[in-house]
């Protein structure tokens, strides 16, 4: 018998210290059901007791069927969810999205070729006991600073050597990612999980690629101000400013106007909005060229003409 779920719930069942500043926090159902099934790659939202919103992804095997697996690193200078996270102790309950994935193994891959920088390891870790029982072809390429500060480390030395390489960089040995693109074969696919340079420099070099390039983003890096502009909703004819450097999700809810969101940080695209005129500055992570055509996600997008009409 199944567990009917409408929300879900977690309980921090466990922590380990997976390397300095990062902890791994076993999430178990409070009554011991088993939890929804996710696929390699998958993440989760996590709603924190400050009203926060986060995406981790789930790091454990898909085969578990009992826990979910999120690996957190504080980070000193972010927005606060991972210090946050980390406070938390054993027995928290915590609210929760179902499992979803935009970062997927893709099934006709002839080589699985994955890039982790520092903290964007965790997906990876879900899919290597998914690749190795299907008996892919894949190699990682772990990047970090010292040995010890690679995310649960452990669990790569229990992985055959030949297809795992770190790369150090107080030992010098960076990664090449561009050479590395270079080399891949026709039919090899390559994932990518890490810092935002590491992301751009993966998009710039596999330009190629096409659909062969998977990345994987939370969070945005933009920076700077936005020139003022108003937003004229279709459907109520009612105008808002929004003043120069203010968020246009910011400026909807101060008039009154709830739109959706939860990450609010351009990567789950709950508050995705149809515009019908106007000329969005897009920034989020997600949407595809055609998608960014009709829709905006006002949690991290702006505005680079005088108006944006919404179809609000």
């Amino acid at each position: 018998m199944a567990k009917s779920i409408h929300r879900l719930s977690l309980v921090i069942a466990a922590l380990q210290e997976v390397a300095p500043g990062v902890r791994a926090f076993t999430l178990t159902d409070p009554e011991d059901w088993p939890l929804p099934p996710f696929t390699a790659g998958a993440h989760i939202d996590l709603h924190l007791p400050s009203g926060r919103i986060r995406q981790f992804s789930l790091c454990n095997d898909p085969a578990d069927g009992n826990r979910y697996v999120v690996t957190v690193q504080g980070e000193a200078h972010g927005r606060g969810g991972s210090l946050e996270m980390l406070a938390l102790g054993p027995g928290t309950e915590l609210l929760a999205s179902l499992p979803r994935n935009t970062f997927p193994l893709a099934e006709d891959a002839g080589r699985h070729v994955m890039v982790a920088g520092g903290i964007g390891l965790t997906p990876f870790l879900s899919m290597i006991p998914v690749l190795e029982r299907a008996s892919a072809d894949w190699h990682l390429h772990a990047c970090a600073r010292a040995a010890e500060a690679v995310p649960d480390g452990g669990r790569l030395v229990q992985v055959a050597t030949e297809r795992v390489t770190q790369h150090l960089s107080d030992s010098g040995s960076r990664l090449d990612l561009p050479a590395l693109i270079a080399g891949l074969g026709p039919h090899d696919h390559l994932y990518v999980c890490g810092p935002e340079r590491m992301i751009v420099q993966a998009l710039e070099a596999g330009t190629g690629l096409g659909e062969r390039l998977h990345v994987e983003r939370f969070g945005t890096t933009v920076t700077g101000a936005t020139a003022a502009y108003e937003l004229e909703l279709a459907r109520s004819g009612q105008r808002i400013a929004v003043a120069a450097g203010q968020g246009m999700l910011d400026a909807l809810r101060a008039a009154g106007v709830e739109v959706p969101s939860s990450c609010e940080g351009g990567v789950c695209l709950e508050c995705k909005t149809r515009y019908l005129s106007g000329t969005p500055l897009h920034r989020d992570l997600l949407m595809s060229e055609i998608d960014r055509q009709s829709y905006v996600t006002p949690c991290v997008s702006g505005c680079s003409g005088g108006r944006l009409m919404l179809d609000l």
